[in-house]
């Protein structure tokens, strides 16, 4: 469909800021554009990139243009909300190929300030983003007055197009490719590489040649591989010759406008809305779905003739891609996100193959994708990597393994596969830090955090793969599928059955992101040694009908029932507790964490996702009482937050460096922020320390004991400065669906038993409760437009200025009627300790018992632990000659002292990009603690764990890393 600006460019509005001329060409030959020597210029229709006329240059050797008047040339000044820098950018179409280059130059007062060359050995168009400060030659001036066209040392002739000689673009963006490959070097290690490295990625590419003939198996794998990947995308459709026609209508409708990648139209963000009115353009998602119904087209039909016909739209299709610049070696000024939409483009690519291969066109169409797709990483010195990005695996891993099948030589096809299992063997490890990729704990990082969207989208790039190679010489085996497998099984342990927890959904508090159950059956089927009984059990789970549901029921698999137990996360500051068929979750953050991520259209009100946020979750976010239209997000449940107004709770975002986009992502100072799990019971605990970019003398200590179906919450030393407005501690807050309600404000005082619509009993003790059954406005957290619905609201009211505020809450979880008569009677636990120092609770049906220490702490009159000589969380289970104990210390450890870059010459901590980091990478540094329990005991199993009696105590030395929870098993000496 044919696009105009406008639709775009109201997304990306507030993303930059830009300068204001753009040449185009739509009205003669500017007056200020001066031809030298023997420089012949016209305006033509021939081609053209918007509008329709371009500049045609017919040059000699020496022959150069000019335009004259204010470049446009800004210095950067820092301290603004961002960090776009002033960039030259053009479009020049060139006939024939020239071994030579084009030289630009910026003037002032007729000398030469800066200038760069642009190689013009290609056809068809390119365009460039040229940053003045970092990429040109010399140094650029404000006030620069003259741009000089150079032309290159033969004859010729050249279109030019759509100049615009300063607009600010994100130094993060500009892409080097083989007419500039001096733009951004430093995008060849910077943190989005996966995107912007394409020249370093397909520089890497080694193939040598081996004469070595490939065994049977080897090539019975590879056209296994070929044939799982084509039925795998390949689709039945209509074939006849009006849709043929259309498809030729619609091509030649295309190949009068531009093909355009979108993430490269906020450079028209200025422009006037005569000028915007020329850019008309086809996306590349939209071309490159056109392309693959070709491509299901050419196999849905037997007549020859028609695919031939059909062979011959695409060849034109493609042959217009090409000129349009999108082929081997150019960047299109910008490649950022391109994997989102070149997907289709690559699969008609390879649907295609037979026919280009006949026509001797598969070369060029292969090139292509090997440079768009990056395939080239694959050749990354296994000794520099550590781990995966996540953006590889949801974008382009396909499309490197479509170039790889692209091979026309089984050889080269052959060696390209071992090198594709090869960098993924290494690359699916456990990254270090908080950098992207998987991590022990099941965790997925991207964006320095465990983010189950992006986990979702790795999954369904990167487990087709694993399923097209299963069973082949390259397939992914041992430890790598192993990872794969554990974190697969974690996702669907934090969501319940497809929905995350909400505070897990990243900067989409919303209800759209749900977990991938393809990848289940995908894994399960690229086993080395036959399915994964595993995997296939829990896709049943998730999926027990279907055609795949079938086929493994079939083969004797089953349903697993729901899973049961406690989960310690603590690379993501997590904790999960399930029984039956509900999930309960908590969640924090640290330094080395973030709380909140916020974008300026996502997650506007998120600061207090990770505030201690207690969700619990049974079938989708909207039946469990979540909605964002009505939400009041200064109320996540479990959390300890000022209630502040929506309009001051937003967020007030910035570009705080060039590591970062215009996005908020806040760290704590803070490192005690996890959770522990003993005997499918759990416990969480954290020091909740608000930045101090809105209130830093907000804090608190915050903890949650999980026994069975139970859940105890205690708070202390919650305090902050804020006289206006008042702190809460958010009980529940539930959607009530459409219909009419009945309106109810209640204030409980001390004591107070409320059943939340969820049938969850939450049992409150000495604390003022404030309850509300009303519809409630609030603010669309993408846009900010009102919102409303039916909700119920209940919290805990600490007041205004709190000092040294307490909570103690119990929820019975989904009782019935017997059991919550029995609670409200006993809630069987025992509050052993509340201040500043530790939170310790004992369950009275377990007698398991739960230690938040917030501080190294010796305890006078406590049965088990003398002294703890670490901040740490510790279960004990005693049974009649045994203690069993997990203990956990939840700081990561990725540095030591503080970071100095993080706080201002006051000492206070400032906003940071988690980006710029340079600990982000780091491995968590093991630590030793010292826990002195009473009582003699010897070590029955754990690792890691060093024990000695000292007169009538038991001495433990407990090394660990990550927050990992370190089970031990004790034996009583009588």
């Amino acid at each position: 469909m044919l696009k105009k600006l406008w639709g775009t460019m109201f997304l990306l509005s507030s993303i930059y800021s830009y300068g204001t001329t753009i040449y185009q060409f739509e009205n003669g030959i500017p007056k200020n554009i001066k031809s030298i020597n023997t420089s012949q210029l016209k305006i033509t229709n021939e081609k053209y990139k918007d509008g329709n006329h371009s500049l045609k240059w017919n040059f000699n050797k020496n022959d150069s243009i000019s335009i004259l008047g204010d470049v446009g040339y800004s210095t950067f000044k820092d301290g603004g909300k961002e960090k776009a820098r002033s960039s030259y950018s053009m479009w020049v179409y060139n006939k024939k190929s020239i071994d030579d280059k084009l030289i630009v130059q910026f003037k002032k007062n007729g000398i030469v300030k800066t200038s760069f060359p642009v190689n013009m050995n290609f056809t068809g168009w390119r365009t460039m983003w040229v940053q003045y400060d970092r990429d040109m030659t010399g140094t650029p001036e404000e006030g620069m007055d003259e741009i000089t066209f150079i032309a290159p040392n033969t004859s010729g002739e050249i279109l030019i197009d759509q100049v615009i000689p300063s607009v600010l673009i994100d130094p993060r963006h500009n892409a080097r490719d083989e007419q500039v490959p001096f733009v951004n070097l430093p995008a060849d290690d910077a943190v989005n590489a996966h995107w912007m490295a394409l020249y370093k990625n397909y520089n890497l590419i080694k193939y040598h040649k081996d004469n070595k003939p490939l065994t049977e198996k080897e090539i019975v794998s590879i056209k296994s591989i070929e044939n799982k990947f084509f039925n795998e995308i390949v689709k039945k459709v209509s074939v006849n010759k009006d849709i043929i026609e259309k498809k030729k209508e619609q091509l030649k409708k295309y190949k009068k406008i531009n093909l355009e990648f979108i993430k490269r139209l906020v450079i028209y963000k200025n422009i006037t809305s005569e000028e915007r009115e020329n850019i008309k353009y086809v996306p590349t998602k939209e071309f490159g779905i056109f392309l693959r119904e070709l491509g299901y087209m050419y196999h849905s039909t037997n007549n020859i003739k028609e695919k031939n016909e059909i062979y011959s739209i695409f060849q034109d299709a493609l042959n217009y891609m090409y000129e349009q610049g999108w082929t081997k070696g150019s960047s299109q000024g910008t490649i950022h996100h391109l994997g989102y939409q070149f997907r289709e483009i690559y699969q008609g690519v390879f649907l295609m193959k037979t026919p280009l291969l006949k026509n001797n066109n598969l070369e060029k169409a292969r090139e292509m994708v090997t440079w768009y797709s990056a395939m080239g990483i694959i050749y990354t010195d296994p000794n520099s990597m550590r781990g995966i990005n996540i953006d590889i695996l949801n974008t382009m891993l396909p499309g490197m393994l479509t170039a790889i099948l692209l091979n026309d030589n089984i050889n080269k096809e052959a060696q390209e596969l071992t090198q594709f299992n090869k960098y993924l063997t290494k690359a699916i490890t456990y990254s270090p830090g908080v950098i992207g990729g998987f991590k022990k704990d099941g965790s997925v990082f991207h964006h320095m955090q465990n983010y189950p969207a992006y986990g979702k989208g790795a999954f369904e790039g990167l487990t087709p793969i694993i399923y097209y190679l299963g069973g082949t010489p390259y397939g992914i085996k041992g430890e790598a599928y192993n990872i794969v497998k554990n974190s697969l099984l974690m996702s669907r342990i934090y969501s319940n059955k497809f929905n995350y927890l909400l505070t897990l959904t990243g900067r989409h508090p919303n209800n759209k992101f749900k977990i991938d159950d393809s990848g289940f059956k995908y894994t399960a089927l690229g086993g080395d040694n036959g399915i994964d009984k595993e995997l296939a059990e829990a896709y049943l789970r998730l999926t027990p009908e279907g055609k795949d549901a079938n086929k493994f029921k079939n083969l004797g698999f089953s349903p697993e029932k729901a899973p049961n137990g406690s989960w310690t996360m603590n690379m993501g500051s997590l904790q999960l507790h399930r029984r039956g068929e509900w999930l309960a979750g908590v969640k924090g953050y640290s330094r080395y964490l973030v709380g909140n991520e916020t974008y300026i259209k996502n997650n506007l009100f998120g600061r207090y996702m990770s505030y201690g946020t207690f969700q619990i979750l049974q079938d989708s976010l909207e039946e469990s009482g979540f909605v964002q239209e009505g939400w009041n997000w200064a109320h996540y449940p479990g959390t300890t937050a000022i209630n502040l107004p929506l309009d001051k709770l937003k967020s007030n975002i910035s570009q705080v460096d060039i590591y970062s986009g215009i996005e908020e992502m806040l760290l704590s100072d803070e490192t005690y922020s996890g959770g522990n799990s003993l005997n499918g019971n759990g416990m969480f605990a954290m020091k909740l320390h608000e930045h101090p970019k809105y209130n830093g003398s907000h804090r608190a200590r915050k903890s949650v004991f999980f026994f069975d179906n139970r859940a105890i919450l205690l708070g202390s030393n919650i305090e902050n400065n804020d006289t206006i407005h008042e702190t809460h501690t958010t009980l529940f807050q539930n959607y009530l669906g459409k219909n009419n309600i009945i309106k109810e404000n209640k204030i409980y005082k001390e004591n107070t038993l409320l059943l939340d619509s969820q049938n969850n009993l939450y049992k409150i003790k000495n604390n003022e409760v404030v309850y509300s059954k009303n519809l409630q406005h609030s603010l669309d957290q993408n846009t900010g437009k009102p919102t409303k619905n039916n909700f119920e609201l209940a919290y805990i009211n600490h007041g205004k200025s709190p000092k040294n505020g307490t909570y103690e809450y119990a929820i019975l979880i989904k009782g019935n009627k017997k059991s919550q008569r029995n609670f409200e009677k006993n809630s069987n636990y025992k509050v052993l300790n509340q201040d500043y120092s530790s939170h310790i609770v004992e369950d009275n049906i377990s007698k398991m018992r739960g230690y938040a220490f917030f501080e190294k702490s010796s305890l006078q009159n406590d049965k088990f632990i003398k002294t703890i000589d670490t901040p740490s969380l510790i279960l004990l289970s005693p049974e009649k000659d045994t203690l069993d104990i997990s203990f956990v210390d939840p700081d990561l450890r990725l540095y030591e002292g503080i970071d100095k870059s993080q706080y201002d010459k006051n000492g206070v901590m400032k906003e940071v990009s988690i980006y710029s980091r340079n600990w982000k990478g780091n491995d968590g540094l093991p630590h030793t603690s010292t826990l002195t329990l009473k009582g003699k005991y010897k070590l029955k199993t754990g690792n890691n764990v060093k024990l000695k009696t000292v007169k009538n105590n038991t001495v433990l030395e407990i090394t660990s890393t990550y927050g990992t929870p370190v089970k031990i098993k004790l034996i009583k000496i009588k």
